[in-house]
């Protein structure tokens, strides 16, 4: 049966999830969380079009599953799959006009990338932001939406794992 979709779950959304929890401002644990969430979707429909077709049954598409997350998450799920896909193309992708372009701190940290024509997501940073709640400042990382609207990471990705786990513990 290969791996199942609560496995891929625990084993890699769950765990980048705790893994951003633990640094919320780094940019390269944000990317795999990113990555592990939105490959999930892809697990999650294909698994279940296979081995138990009534779970996905109202969908004829992955396209159509997809566009359902988005909806539902609020557009959280299509940050995530942007940023995923950012990720996918930062240092492939030869075609001027959709070329990603990165500033690097050191050799070893992604601080900041800016990014053109790659989904919805134009900045993936890292930033130092005031934490009003705990009266101290912590590193974020944070993104930039093709409209220019900004959000943390963190709650965008926590959005989509928590309508993950409604999804997985629904059939479990």
């Amino acid at each position: 049966m290969g791996m199942t979709p609560v496995h891929f779950f625990d084993s890699f959304v769950e765990g980048n999830l705790t893994d951003c929890h633990e640094a919320p401002g780094d940019i390269r644990r944000a990317f795999n969380a990113a990555v592990s969430a939105s490959h999930f979707a892809d697990q999650y429909f294909i698994y279940n079009k296979r081995h138990y077709p009534h779970l996905v049954s109202s969908y004829n598409t992955l396209g159509q599953f997809i566009e359902t997350l988005e909806r539902l998450t609020d557009g959280g799920f299509r940050d995530i799959r942007s940023i995923s896909n950012a990720y996918k193309h930062l240092y492939t992708n030869n075609d001027k006009k959709k070329a990603a372009h990165s500033s690097i701190n050191s050799s070893g940290v992604i601080e900041s990338i800016q990014l053109s024509d790659v989904e919805d997501i134009k900045c993936i940073e890292e930033e130092y932001l005031e934490n009003k709640e705990s009266e101290r400042s912590i590193y974020q990382v944070i993104f930039t939406r093709k409209d220019g609207s900004i959000s943390i990471f963190l709650p965008v990705l926590e959005k989509v794992v928590k309508h993950f786990r409604t999804m997985l513990y629904e059939i479990a």
